[in-house]
């Protein structure tokens, strides 16, 4: 995977276009934080001096009144502008982080390529790019609040340092070096972050992997029943550990840019004082503007540490930022938009299915999961893919749903490749139930539908529940078909079981009504009398459809057309179920092994996994 390259400049012009334009305000707030923080400065270094002009002329106290009141007055009003600008400015960027730049990546991890999505690499970056937008002092929000300080620091270093200078160039001089020095101690530092930035991504998605898991309901029961406390508990404690030891490493190399700092404001103050005071005794500068002079140098130095600071924090905040661009930049090497669209014609026809001498592994130099399939299933085809675990059926579902790309090979849908298609128009043609089932804690009317209910068809989900044998347990609920699942969204949300979910899935496939029909495992949770039920419904819902049928239990592929027997990613048997018996090869074999399992009426009559039977 290429990882794009992003300017410091590139990543604040970024996101302050965003922020512009999503909070217009900011366009207006932020330079008044600028300049009115530069005017308060200037105030805030004439106050000491004032006072001591009215002493040293001992004027009056109505002077006194006048001028320093005055000044205070001024800077009270400044400062409040100030205040106010940085409160709408630090709201806004909240506001838009949360709102737009969260927005952003979440819409990314949902639209695009799965092939992107599901890799190791991937997942990673993604993590890093979750972080940058994780808390108001990390990456996207952190850069952004760092970009007032660094732009004031700068011009205040540019205004005062130009009153230094007509002072006295030395004292400029020492502060330049100060400056230079600090940048330096803090570059050193900072290229060991740099160094080991990933391995502390790592570390922390890892450690909130594992804080998220510590909290799931679904994984609680298995930490309860197995003891598994102290375990999960060791191996948090053991990434925290690391985090610690990694901070504290950290800690050392910012030492020394510390350690420089002390010498250096040592050395400034020293030599300030002492060419300030010659040339107060010398007559060339008044009490009133030796104290300003110290004022001006004193913020001056302020400004420099300020500023470096700011630069080194938006720094460490500007790789975040790149992570999380590099997420949102992710290409996509499906078509999106554009390529061969679907017609309504070809959405209610079956579709011919071809895959021509296909190959696929999932890393370049991996394992070849499938070798050299090729098969064609015709229009309106029932065809029951089997085999043992890890022989690749999953991994062929995923390709004919247009998930990765073979390594080599095609695989044609009416006659037309796959990568041809505008891939959201395939995705119409298609409707699975996948064997991992992700539980979303939406209304069950969404999960089925898609949609919101005010756009659901709601005569053709009560079809759909209850072809899938559903529609009594919805209807025994007390939100009926509004019924949360789960209580993250509503405390009154449900936990539907095993068997119940996967019905729920295989309804929600029946609602779309795909022509071409991929069941994955689709009856491994439900008991035998549920499994013949569904399995009289497969058979109705598939007419009229191009159907792949995956499973582990050969006595439920009776009714398929035809058999495909996948073992070592390769097909290595083929025909009807009466065929491949009668053949007496590998399927034959393993079906007499597990028609031992059950008897006529379902009930077990041995133990063991059925899955064993193919090893």
């Amino acid at each position: 995977m290429r990882r794009k390259g992003y300017s410091l400049l590139s990543n604040i012009c970024f996101l302050l276009r965003e922020v512009f334009r999503s909070y217009r305000g900011t366009a207006l707030s932020l330079p008044i934080m600028i300049f009115a923080f530069l005017i308060q400065n200037t105030i805030m270094v004439m106050i000491p001096s004032r006072a001591v002009h009215i002493i040293e002329n001992r004027l009056g106290t109505v002077d006194f009144i006048l001028q320093v009141g005055g000044v205070i007055l001024l800077y009270t009003v400044v400062r409040s502008v100030v205040n106010i600008a940085e409160n709408h400015y630090s709201a806004a960027l909240t506001i838009v982080r949360c709102q737009e730049f969260i927005a952003k990546l979440l819409e990314k991890s949902l639209v695009t390529d799965y092939c992107n999505w599901e890799s190791n690499a991937c997942q990673k970056l993604n993590g890093q790019g979750v972080y940058a937008v994780a808390g108001n002092s990390l990456g996207v929000e952190r850069v952004l609040q760092e970009v007032p300080f660094v732009m004031r620091n700068f011009l205040g270093l540019i205004l005062f340092g130009g009153a230094i200078a007509v002072v006295d160039i030395r004292i400029l001089l020492v502060l330049l070096l100060m400056l230079i020095s600090n940048v330096l101690a803090n570059r050193y530092a900072r290229s060991y972050l740099e160094a080991h930035r990933e391995e502390d991504a790592e570390l922390w998605r890892k450690t909130d992997i594992l804080k998220r898991k510590a909290a799931d309901v679904v994984c609680g029961k298995d930490v309860r029943m197995y003891r598994m406390e102290k375990w999960f508990g060791h191996v948090l404690q053991t990434y925290v550990e690391c985090g610690q030891r990694w901070q504290k490493k950290l800690e050392k190399r910012f030492y020394l840019p510390t350690m420089s700092d002390t010498i250096f404001l040592a050395l400034r103050d020293g030599l300030a004082y002492i060419l300030l005071i010659r040339k107060t005794l010398q007559g060339g500068v008044s009490l009133a503007e030796f104290t300003l002079l110290l004022g001006v140098i004193t913020t001056f130095s302020n400004r420099m540490f300020a500023f470096v600071e700011s630069i080194m924090n938006m720094l460490k905040a500007h790789q975040e930022v790149t992570n999380y661009r590099r997420v949102l930049d992710m290409e996509d090497s499906f078509r999106h938009g554009e390529g061969v669209k679907v017609s309504e014609e070809a959405r209610r026809k079956a579709p011919e299915v071809e895959l021509r001498d296909v190959c696929f592994r999932y890393e370049e130099e991996g394992e070849e999961i499938l070798s050299h399939i090729s098969l064609k299933l015709y229009a309106g085809e029932k065809i029951a893919l089997v085999g043992g675990n890890g022989e690749g059926k999953t991994t062929l579902v995923k390709l004919l749903c247009g998930f990765y790309h073979p390594v080599s090979g095609e695989i044609l849908v009416n006659g037309i490749n796959i990568e041809e298609y505008d891939i959201e128009e395939y995705f119409r043609l298609v409707g699975v139930v996948f064997q991992d089932m992700g539980e979303l804690p939406f209304q069950i009317v969404n999960i089925v539908s898609g949609k919101n209910r005010a756009d659901t068809d709601m005569s053709r989900f009560w079809r759909a529940v209850e072809r899938a044998g559903l529609r009594e347990k919805i209807e025994s609920l007390s939100n009926r078909e509004e019924t949360y699942l789960s209580n993250l969204l509503d405390e009154d949300g449900v936990r539907l079981s095993g068997g119940e979910t996967q019905k729920l899935m295989l309804a929600r496939c029946i609602y779309k009504d795909a022509p071409l029909l991929i069941l994955d495992e689709p009856t491994s949770a439900l008991d035998p009398l549920a499994e013949s039920a569904i399995y009289q419904e497969y058979d109705r819902m598939t007419e009229n459809k191009t159907s792949i049928f995956i499973s582990h239990r050969l006595a439920s592929t009776r009714f398929c057309d035809r058999i495909l027997f996948l073992e070592h990613g390769r097909i290595v048997e083929e025909g009807t179920h009466e065929e491949l018996l009668r053949s007496g090869g590998r399927y034959a074999r393993i079906y007499e092994i597990q028609s031992h399992y059950y008897t006529e009426d379902g009930r077990t009559e041995s133990r063991g996994e059925m899955e064993v039977s193919y090893e």
